[in-house]
Formats: structure tokens, C-alpha cells, sequence
């Protein structure tokens, strides 16, 4: 995808960010996650991390753009700053700063302290003031008053209506998935809104060359922050201390450990929309609990 017309884009872009001309002297193709294709750029100066993809995928970097923009206000975790994200020649690309990340490092004080931080941004109402999405599936964040009332409307029902449509999901799940939603107002607490990282599991974070913790490919919106903490629970990878700081710095409401898998529900039927019927046993686990 890195055509010589698109390279010369992408140079006039860093020539603005380092305010003289400037070439790129190096590019590399690096693990990016499985959407899109991703490569670090060099130049004489500054090192630049880019997502590139088909037209199509441009409103998925619009609304991540969009996203790390809002974490970086927060002055909690560090994210990387985002340049410029557009279409060139049927290209479409989002242009960050490259940061190094430090290998076996964990500082769950550090961790703790800026999650906490970054849920005390909070506003009137839960959801966003525009969608995103969460891999590469929509996520609406139309606003609601009420959290129990968002998450069902805009998180469960719409994976669980994909989930059937693509016949994932056997007569009996529906038949226990219809009755939770019907019992979901009692089972949630309702406190204010808190901005969310929204798809925070291991592979969404490192730690750079200083030790900070490092936050990237959010899907970001005002909801509960036991969902920051169930997704971060699901498939492992963080520090077990990260909870217990958090908690003793922002107690979370009694019970929020039996309320995880309600909370990990969602990001199950994500999965299940995106990969398939691996995912239903621990969809079906939930179901039977609750």
C-alpha cells in the first residue's frame, strides 16, 4: 500500500509536523493487530507509527483519531499523538507518533493511578457524541440517562442481533439472553458516567522506555468503569496489585466482582461476531449464572 505517490503524502504531512522539509529514510512493516496493515516510518528526526487501509476502513481512523485525542486531554495515560488521518489515492491512513515500548516492566501504582484519573472525566449522560467501534464492528454511543438502559440498547442487543443473523446463537442462549435483558436493571448499578479506554485488554497497552504505562486502539465512550476493569480481567495480562490500588483509591460498588461477567458479556458477543463459535461457552456460562 506504500505506493511512492502515497510516501511523498505522507513526507509533506511530516514535513509540517517537524517544520522543514524532511524524507522518510526508513519505513518497516510491525505488528499492528489483524485489521490493518502497520509499519513505523523514519525520518532523519522523528519516528512515526502509521495504519494504513482501504477507503472503506477511513471512518474507523476517523473516530480512533477522534478517541486518543480525547484520552491525551485527560493527562493520565500516555497516547500517542495523533498527526493527521485522511484518504490519499485510495489509501486510507492514520499518521502517530512511534513510541518504543519496554519489555518485562510493571508498575501497577503508576497503572492504578492513571485509570483512576482517567474515569473521574465523567459527564451528564452515558454513550458519546459520536459512534466508533470496537474491532471492526460498529459500536453506537447514542446518549442515554440511564446505564443499565445504554448498555442494553447500544451494546448487547446489537451484537446479539448480528449474533443471530449469522445463526450463532442457539435457541436456548437466546431464549436466557432475552430474560437477562429483562433482569439487567437490578443486577447494575447506576453511578456517573466515566470515560472508558472501552477495549482494554492486554493487547492494547505496553509500557514505554521510562516505565509509563502506554494506552492505544481505544473505543472510547462515557459508560460504567466496571467495564474498563471486566474487559481487563477477561483475557489477563495486567497486574492483579493494578485492582487493588485502584480500588483503594476509587472504591468500586460492593459486589463489582460477581458483576464482571455481566460486564464481559459484551466483549464475548464481539468476539463471537468476530471469530466465531469459540467464544459461546463463555457466552453460555454467563447466561447460566444469571
Amino acid at each position: 500500500m506504500l505506493h511512492s505517490d502515497f510516501i511523498r503524502h505522507i513526507e509533506t504531512i511530516c514535513s509540517k509536523v517537524e517544520g522543514s522539509p524532511t524524507k522518510l529514510s526508513a519505513y518497516e512493516k510491525v505488528y499492528g493487530g489483524d485489521i490493518h496493515q502497520t509499519y513505523r516510518l523514519a525520518t532523519t528526526n522523528v519516528d512515526y507509527f502509521i495504519k494504513v487501509n482501504t477507503t472503506d476502513k477511513a471512518p474507523m481512523f476517523a473516530s480512533e483519531a477522534k478517541g486518543l485525542k480525547i484520552l491525551s486531554a485527560t493527562d493520565s495515560f500516555e497516547i500517542p499523538k495523533v498527526f493527521e488521518t485522511g484518504i490519499f489515492n485510495e489509501v486510507s491512513f492514520l499518521l502517530m507518533a512511534f513510541i518504543p515500548s519496554l519489555e518485562d516492566v510493571s508498575n501497577p501504582k503508576l497503572f492504578a493511578e492513571n485509570l483512576v484519573k482517567m474515569h473521574q472525566n465523567t459527564q451528564a449522560q452515558f454513550g458519546l457524541d459520536f459512534d466508533n467501534f470496537i474491532g471492526e464492528l460498529p459500536q453506537k454511543n447514542t446518549f442515554e440517562n440511564n446505564w443499565s438502559d445504554f448498555y442494553t440498547t447500544h451494546r448487547l442487543l446489537p451484537q446479539i442481533a448480528l449474533a443471530q443473523q449469522k445463526n450463532l446463537l442457539p435457541a436456548e442462549i437466546n431464549r436466557q439472553l432475552e430474560q437477562l435483558l429483562i433482569n439487567l436493571p437490578e443486577l447494575l448499578p447506576n453511578e456517573q458516567p466515566a470515560l472508558l479506554h472501552g477495549d482494554l485488554w492486554n493487547g492494547n497497552y505496553f509500557y514505554n522506555l521510562q516505565g509509563n504505562p502506554v494506552l492505544f486502539d481505544p473505543a472510547i465512550y462515557f459508560g460504567h468503569r466496571e467495564m474498563d476493569i471486566a474487559m481487563m480481567h477477561l483475557f489477563g495480562g495486567f497486574d492483579k496489585q493494578i485492582f487493588e490500588i485502584y480500588n483503594s483509591l476509587f472504591p468500586l460498588e460492593n459486589n463489582w466482582k460477581e458483576r464482571m461477567p455481566l460486564y464481559q458479556l459484551y466483549p464475548l458477543l464481539v468476539h463471537l461476531n468476530l471469530f466465531g463459535e469459540s467464544y459461546l461457552p463463555g457466552i453460555q456460562k454467563i447466561v447460566n449464572r444469571f
